[in-house]
């Protein structure tokens, strides 16, 4: 197989699918004056939907490669921050910037974010992270994570009211917040280990 044909492997081309739909809702959210909450909804949803279609595919067909782990995190982060600066204006910067960091330092090791950066986490983020987020918390923090700047975003629209409108929001509001938990102990953990090093570093040049 060359180099190109990773390109074009169906995980891949899932994705290049799901940056479209999450452009296409983005801009129907964006651009008119008077968005229609409907289609942006439906097309941001199912977007973020198939996030789960790429990863089972990868796995189904044998094709989980670097390329695929790497970009599936571009697409979820440039979504998400999208949909949040529509949502919050410029603060809503913070959330995919935060994400981003957490991507470069999971990824600085070489190893597989998902074990070997969590393999020492706290019960907490240990529990977010199980079985590849198939858990209570689990579902909890990817649910906030992709709809919570849409459900802002619509808080923005006077005739966006449905019944438990607001318990949605007391929920996506505490998955985000463990989502946040879990990407606050990476940050420690990475400038932690980095100072280890540059202490450790330091002294064996030090000695005489």
């Amino acid at each position: 197989m060359e180099p190109k044909d990773v390109l074009l492997l169906w995980p891949n081309v899932v994705c290049y699918i799901r940056a479209l739909l999450g452009t296409i809702a983005l801009g129907l959210a964006w651009f008119p004056k008077a968005p229609e909450p409907t289609a942006v909804c439906l097309v941001y949803v199912f977007s973020m939907s198939l996030d789960f279609l790429d990863g089972y595919l990868a796995r189904r067909l044998q094709q989980q490669t670097k390329f695929g782990a790497a970009l599936d995190v571009v697409v979820d982060v440039a979504q998400r921050g999208g949909m949040w600066i529509v949502a919050c204006d410029l603060p809503g910067l913070i959330f995919p910037l935060l994400e981003l960091l957490v991507f470069a330092f999971t990824h600085s090791s070489g190893n597989s974010w998902k074990d070997g950066c969590f393999a020492d986490a706290p019960m907490l983020v240990a529990s977010i992270m199980s079985n590849g987020f198939k858990t209570p918390c689990g579902v909890l923090t990817v649910a906030g994570l992709h709809f919570l700047p849409l459900y802002l975003w619509l808080l923005r629209l006077p005739s966006v009211r449905i019944p438990g409108f607001i318990i949605l929001g007391v929920l996506l509001c505490f998955g985000r917040l463990l989502g946040l938990v879990a990407e606050l102990w990476v940050v420690k953990r990475h400038v932690l280990e980095l100072l280890r090093s540059d202490a450790a570093s330091l002294s064996a040049k030090q000695k005489p």
